[in-house]
């Protein structure tokens, strides 16, 4: 899922401001290294996964903010299901499929989730959809988001401050210089960061979309009629942030319940 809407979810089940900014720190550094390549790497769910477990063990005065890598995980595979999912993660979301993790001493049942989710949102979601309509689908919770949660953008502002905390342990996970990671965020940033009209945010994702459908599937898109009807159409953009939101809950809370 997109940024702001990951911070939303870590609101949903951490709503204590400290541990909130922090959380959504360590969620949008990790973002910021899927969006800027570093080089070759596994999946980015499969680094999640890993990389919560390697602070479990490596950098335990992270803990418990590092749950909001699990959320991510949760978040992601989630909209992987409900928004198609793209031609170059399919091998990698079937070998996540077949990964033992309980010989890997992590207690949460990620499969379970991912297996439970596939049941359900699965069942629900319409077979003519397109990978790039369900772009549109994520934009649009994006913008409900940026619309009904300012809060929201203060913890995005806020929590670049605490990105430093998590620099070590993500660089030595990749295996990266932590100047470099600070770099990539910073370069992240400016693209999807707070501080600029929604319609400014609209217009960036936009463009990304149009970019990558292009290229990837052959499919042009028509800017300014999806700007306008995701500008107007807000109550189309609250229902679908509002559907995500039920069965990312349900999903989490299976999560933790083992």
């Amino acid at each position: 899922m997109l940024p702001r809407r990951h911070i939303l979810d870590i609101w949903e089940f951490a709503k204590e401001p400290r541990a909130l900014k922090c959380m959504a720190a360590g969620s949008l550094i990790f973002d910021a290294v899927k969006y800027v390549n570093l080089g070759p790497h596994r999946d980015h769910v499969v680094d999640a996964i890993d990389c919560n477990e390697f602070i479990v063990y490596m950098y335990p005065d992270l803990r418990p903010n590092n749950r909001s890598l699990l959320f991510h995980v949760v978040s992601d595979l989630l909209g992987l299901l409900m928004y198609g999912i793209p031609k170059k993660r399919k091998a990698s979301i079937e070998s996540l499929e077949v990964i033992d993790y309980s010989n890997r001493n992590l207690s949460y049942p990620v499969i379970g989730v991912w297996n439970f989710l596939k049941c359900k949102v699965g069942k629900k979601r319409s077979t003519g959809q397109s990978v790039v309509d369900g772009f549109i689908s994520k934009i649009r919770v994006e913008m409900d988001v940026l619309d009904r949660f300012p809060f929201v953008e203060e913890v995005f502002a806020a929590s670049t401050k605490l990105v430093r905390q998590w620099a070590p342990c993500i660089s030595r996970f990749y295996e990266k210089d932590k100047g470099e990671i600070l770099d990539v965020y910073d370069r992240w940033l400016p693209g999807w960061g707070p501080g600029k009209t929604r319609e400014e945010v609209l217009s960036m994702m936009l463009d990304r979309l149009a970019l990558q459908s292009s290229r990837d599937y052959g499919i042009e898109i028509d800017k300014p009629a999806l700007m306008n009807s995701i500008l107007h159409e807000k109550q189309t953009n609250r229902e679908e942030n509002e559907r995500f939101s039920r069965w990312y809950r349900e999903g989490v809370t299976r999560l933790f319940e083992a």
